[in-house]
């Protein structure tokens, strides 16, 4: 399946959001002050206002958490928070087009809060996995040491690694390393 280049998109910063998160090991900030999640916004190709609040910062906190739960596959538990989320941003879909981007869906407008913005981006890709079966893409990386969420865009499913640590290459290189000792 090739997917458009706003659900990438939109992949990609869920997936950079969680590994954010407490006891992950991330090239970013934790996302812990407003610049910091202006500067990741900014890396994903946010439009209108990108000024964040405290309570924007609190907000895409409350999103890590509530969307990790697409990492165990449950499609009720993520269908529950995509709910939620609406709920709580009240939205008001409508079909934009902008920059380089062709039509696409928003769900909150440039002048809601930013940390909405986040929040109805999450929600409509989400929503966009969940119905069309794809929702299995959003996984943990297969390294034992390793935690961080990863999205498999392959066109044959076969993304076993996420890119933080360069966890391909270190389980790679340690399983040749162990067959070249058994051999002796």
């Amino acid at each position: 399946m090739r997917f458009s280049h706003d659900i990438q998109a939109n992949l990609s910063m869920l997936v950079d959001l969680l590994n954010t998160g407490p006891g992950v090991e991330s090239p970013d900030d934790r996302l812990a002050a407003p610049e910091d999640l202006e500067r990741f916004v900014t890396l994903h190709d946010f439009t209108g206002s990108l000024e964040a609040s405290a309570f924007d910062v609190a907000a895409v906190a409350t999103l890590r958490e509530r969307f990790r739960v697409v990492l165990d596959g449950d499609v009720t538990a993520v269908v529950d928070a995509i709910n939620s989320t609406f709920r709580e941003i009240r939205t008001f879909p409508q079909l934009v087009r902008h920059d380089e981007w062709d039509w696409h869906l928003h769900a909150a407008g440039n002048t809601a809060p930013l940390g909405e913005r986040v929040a109805s981006d999450i929600a409509l890709v989400l929503t966009d996995l969940i119905r069309s079966g794809d929702l299995g893409r959003l996984s943990t990386c297969a390294a034992d040491d390793c935690t961080a969420a990863l999205a498999d865009l392959t066109k044959n499913r076969s993304k076993r690694f996420c890119d933080l640590r360069n966890c391909a290459n270190r389980v790679h290189v340690a399983t040749y390393r162990a067959k070249q000792s058994q051999r002796g």
